[in-house]
């Protein structure tokens, strides 16, 4: 954005809704226009806002008709942000398709409308270059689709899968095979550590991520109008644009969307149960090298208790011999006594060799673990 004031456009037919919003941006860098009906703001299409926020129950022309007007008069410059009482997916998704980049349920805090209004600036900022990016994807979809047909592309995109080394990856390999067919979708992937959110038209808004939010509690196959969400534990996708005037044609695009979609859980699983099985492995690594430190104390203590133990047996044994004199013990009770003490001494020293062998097996029960791992 230029360092002139962001233009925000307020429509509502509620004078102290507007009179809130007013106060919720009053502390940005704005200009902001206030609009009472759509109508009123279909006749300022041509002072070009930045933002436009926008209520959806009006008289009248409702919000959702005022979108698509203003999209069809005016392009998409202009970043929508929905104010709505409404919290339902139908309506996000009307929203949604009607041209809405972000959608916010009333009531609401000032400081969350305002910060809405802060990413609806980065978006704007952000949208020349994505926009350079969709018309070289579009270009590249149409050039791949005129040398493939529709089950090529998921024979492709099968292919491509086993590659995918990481959530981006597979990401990038479903949209290709979706933008053959003329396709726009959302897409959420969730493999370990975190679940990542995917658009075709770049990085995903906030409105997009709600979508996604309310799709993966559908059906496995959930279809509305021209849009379609398909659901597996780690794959949710969300076809926003079937041809819905070639209904043959969509029959054979949900059996190719199953499949794709199947075939991106089955990656997703893998990497899953892959990345999980790392983590397990690195807190093995980390147990055992703890159980090796321990073994080494438990050695040291051992060998320190063991030169202890003896040097008190060996003196026990040196008090007794010389005790003897001023005991009057006959040379029988005397050597009696010596051998039963002997004998304790023996038997202390097999006890702390049985200790050792013990310890001898658990290190190399650890070392065997360590190579397993490594």
């Amino acid at each position: 954005m230029t360092d002139r004031p962001l233009k925000i456009f307020v429509v509502d037919d509620d004078p102290v809704a507007r009179l809130i919003a007013l106060d919720a941006l009053s502390e940005m860098h704005c200009q902001v226009h206030e609009f009472d009906s759509g109508t009123a703001l279909l006749a300022a299409v041509d002072d070009a806002p930045d933002i436009v926020m926008l209520d959806i129950e009006m008289p009248g022309m409702n919000g959702i008709a005022t979108c698509r007007a203003w999209r069809e008069a005016a392009g998409d410059h202009a970043q929508v942000l929905f104010v709505s009482s409404h919290d339902d997916l139908d309506t996000r998704l009307n929203a949604y398709h009607a041209g809405g980049n972000d959608y916010i349920i009333k009531p609401y805090l000032p400081q969350e409308l305002a910060e809405k209004a802060r990413l609806a600036e980065q978006a704007l900022t952000q949208r020349k270059d994505l926009a350079q990016q969709a018309q070289f994807a579009r270009q590249t979809a149409f050039t791949a689709m005129s040398s493939m047909g529709e089950m090529g592309a998921v024979l492709q995109f099968l292919r491509n899968s086993f590659a995918c080394a990481d959530a981006a990856q597979l990401c990038r390999a479903l949209f290709e095979a979706l933008a053959q067919y003329g396709l726009n979708g959302l897409l959420e992937i969730r493999v370990a550590p975190a679940s990542q959110c995917f658009s075709t038209q770049g990085e995903c808004t906030p409105l997009e991520l709600s979508i996604l939010g309310h799709a993966r509690n559908v059906d496995r196959i959930f279809q509305l109008s021209d849009r379609m969400a398909i659901n597996y534990h780690h794959v949710t996708l969300m076809v926003l644009n079937l041809p819905m005037d070639d209904p043959d044609r969509v029959g054979r695009l949900r059996d190719h969307l199953a499949i794709l979609v199947e075939g991106a859980e089955a990656r997703a699983a893998a990497m899953d149960g892959e990345a999980r099985r790392l983590a397990q492995a690195g807190g093995i690594g980390h147990v055992v090298e703890t159980l090796g430190r321990t073994l080494a104390e438990i050695e040291r203590n051992q060998a320190a208790s063991r030169v202890q133990a003896m040097g008190i047996s060996s003196e026990y044994l040196r008090k007794l011999t010389n005790a003897f004199v001023h005991l009057g013990l006959s040379e029988d009770q005397e050597s009696s006594l010596a051998q039963m003490a002997q004998d304790t001494h023996e038997r202390l020293d097999a006890l702390t060799e049985e200790g050792s062998f013990i310890g001898d097996r658990l290190r190399e029960a650890t070392v065997q673990l360590s190579r397993l791992i490594g």
